[in-house]
């Protein structure tokens, strides 16, 4: 049998493939694949896109396209097995299939119109595999409750309105006849079905959350998303954070949750950093589709004609501003991502404005920690010290304390030096102390060492001490020593008195 072969696509125009499932029963399954149009607010036609994982990349299973053959995965066989109406043929999207893996120029233009294929299909059908007894049992029972639904306004419940455990409780009474083990048939079909491959493959997560409609098929039993979402909470299973943030973004159920909130490029790395993928650069471009502060930039576009290393620069130029940075790996890059979260609030401390950061952490919230590392940073701003370190103070002060180190930074800063003392000493008083080497560095400032030694003398007097050190800092200073040692002369002269 011949082996099916791609006619090239027209990546000038916003053409995608789809795939007609003809209907049947037979050993063979039969398909064809044409061109449709795909436009922003709709495409020309009607089709289902699908979702799964690949289940490897070895192409053990075959389907014929206009009669000839085309190798898939095995796991995809069994979805077009169980998808394929004995009555109607299906229109479908199905990546391995409409997008010839091959051509690398194909894969960006489409990966980049991915948020368009999924949100104008007319549903997404999940598909999780094959089919256990006890997943065939949850699965039954939350059809069940979708049927129940059907009495009930209830398209604005949220996931934890009590109305739905009551719902749960009466279907769960009839489906008591048939099952002696219910609850734990229940719990244990969630667990198994939140243990497939598919919540862990970062494609998924593109797929599912520009999805108007959803419906998550395991075997031959389906339910839609909205449902399934509820199982975990409604048989009390605890799902992983990383399975729970993918129920999350299921379509259709009332949310209070941080996907109506922050979707962020950063948040959305940090939160699926666990995820699979066989090519790594898919770790960045497949959220591309669903961020909220990324659109198209130039810098973050799907591009696979760039290597992973060209990528990572790429998300480290857009999130931290800066591309020095040496990962040979994407997993070694978004392992350390929150320590060059870090890295980079303390760039922006030590030399933007008090507005720069509070822009960084309005952006990045809660994941961005203040260390002492940041403050000190911020002590060492020349030009916007004083304000930083206020705002700090302000808006996180719980989080860090006045150490040495920070003392030392803000007594060496050659220009706002004065005023961050100052600030330190009347906000946190208590916990600032003076010690030698606080009083080298002011000795040592080079433009603003006579106003610090003079700040601290004037404020802390009582507990300064000079040393031999200190005297040597400010007599190699060759520009603001010689105040600096008068006033030093001077105060050792008063405590002699």
């Amino acid at each position: 049998m011949d082996v099916f072969k791609y006619e090239p696509a027209d990546l000038e125009v916003p053409a995608f493939r789809l795939l007609r499932l003809i209907k049947g029963r037979e050993v063979d399954i039969e398909c064809e694949l044409f061109q449709a149009w795909l436009y922003e607010d709709c495409a020309t036609i009607p089709y289902e896109a699908l979702s799964y994982t690949w289940g490897g990349t070895e192409m053990t299973k075959y389907i014929k396209i206009e009669g000839k053959r085309f190798g898939i995965t095995e796991n995809l066989y069994w979805a077009l097995w169980h998808l394929r109406s004995q009555d109607t043929d299906r229109i479908l999207w199905i990546d391995a299939v409409c997008i010839n893996q091959s051509n690398n120029e194909e894969r960006g233009q489409h990966v980049r119109q991915m948020g368009n294929i999924y949100s104008q299909a007319d549903r997404v059908i999940i598909w999780l595999g094959p089919a256990t007894f006890a997943t065939d049992v949850i699965m039954d029972s939350l059809m069940q409750l979708q049927k129940e639904c059907l009495n009930h306004a209830h398209n604005d419940w949220k996931p934890s309105d009590g109305r739905w455990v009551n719902l749960w409780l009466a279907v769960n009474t009839i489906l008591r006849r048939q099952h002696l083990d219910l609850e734990r048939l229940q719990r244990r079909g969630v667990e198994l079905l939140l243990e497939r491959p598919w919540f862990q493959r970062v494609w998924i997560l593109q797929e599912v959350a520009n999805a108007t409609t959803a419906v998550v098929c395991c075997g031959t039993k389906s339910v839609l998303a909205r449902i399934f979402a509820l199982a975990p909470l409604l048989t009390g299973v605890q799902p992983n954070p990383h399975s729970q943030a993918v129920l999350d973004i299921m379509p259709g159920l009332s949310k209070d949750s941080w996907w109506s909130q922050k979707r962020d490029l950063y948040t959305l790395l940090v939160k699926f950093n666990g995820c699979k993928a066989s090519d790594p650069r898919d770790m960045i471009y497949a959220l591309l589709g669903i961020t909220s502060d990324v659109c198209d930039s130039n810098h973050l576009r799907a591009d696979y004609t760039k290597d992973t290393q060209q990528v990572i620069r790429d998300v480290s130029l857009f999130l931290f501003g800066q591309t020095n940075l040496d990962y040979r790996t994407m997993s070694e890059f978004l392992c350390n991502i929150t320590s060059l979260n870090i890295e980079y609030i303390s760039r922006v401390a030590k030399w933007e404005s008090a507005r720069e950061v509070a822009d960084f952490l309005e952006r990045r919230g809660g994941e961005v920690k203040i260390t002492e590392a940041v403050v000190e940073a911020a002590a060492r701003n020349w030009k916007s010290g004083k304000e930083v370190i206020a705002f700090l103070l302000e808006r996180r002060g719980g989080e860090f304390k006045i150490t040495e180190d920070v003392l030392k930074a803000a007594a060496g800063n050659w220009e706002s030096g004065t005023e961050v003392i100052v600030l330190l000493l009347e906000e946190r008083g208590g916990e600032v102390k003076i010690t030698e080497d606080v009083l080298k560095a002011a000795a040592g400032n080079w433009d603003s060492g006579t106003e610090v030694v003079a700040c601290l003398l004037e404020r802390r007097g009582d507990e300064v001490k000079i040393t031999k050190d200190v005297v040597e800092a400010a007599s190699t200073n060759s520009k603001s020593g010689k105040g600096v040692m008068a006033l030093l002369q001077r105060h050792e002269a008063l405590q002699g008195h």
